[in-house]
């Protein structure tokens, strides 16, 4: 039996993605504008991965995504993997996501024991 010819996106007569739009993405757009703080504890550390992150889990027992800067910055302040163990308290400083349901964060500063690291001083 023929099948009949669909030209799905192979047919489109337009652009699916524009470069210039990937271009110009703001990176803090996907976050509010407000900033919050709140204390947590590390419970896994991904600052050595591909998209620098540490799991943190708040007091009220809620977990969050932190993310940080990029590696180059990160060694620039000194973060790195030991500096943020299991267990060690931390203070987050950052903006939240405003998707709903996703409970993670971009750090502009973080206090972890007694040592602080401002990942984005010029930070919007």
């Amino acid at each position: 039996m023929p099948f009949p010819f669909h030209p799905g996106l192979a047919g489109a007569q337009r652009r699916v993605f524009a470069y210039d739009d990937m271009i110009a993405r703001d990176a803090w757009s996907d976050f509010d504008a407000e900033l919050i703080r709140f204390e947590a504890v590390v419970t896994d550390n991904n600052i050595a991965g591909s998209d620098p992150t540490l799991q943190v889990r708040a007091p009220d027992g809620t977990n969050w995504t932190i993310e940080l800067a990029n590696h180059a910055r990160n060694d620039q302040v000194g973060l790195t993997q030991a500096q943020a163990l299991p267990g060690d308290p931390v203070q987050v400083h950052g903006r939240r996501i405003h998707h709903f349901g996703e409970n993670r964060i971009k750090a502009t500063r973080l206090t972890i024991g007694e040592r602080e690291f401002l990942l984005f001083p010029e930070a919007p």
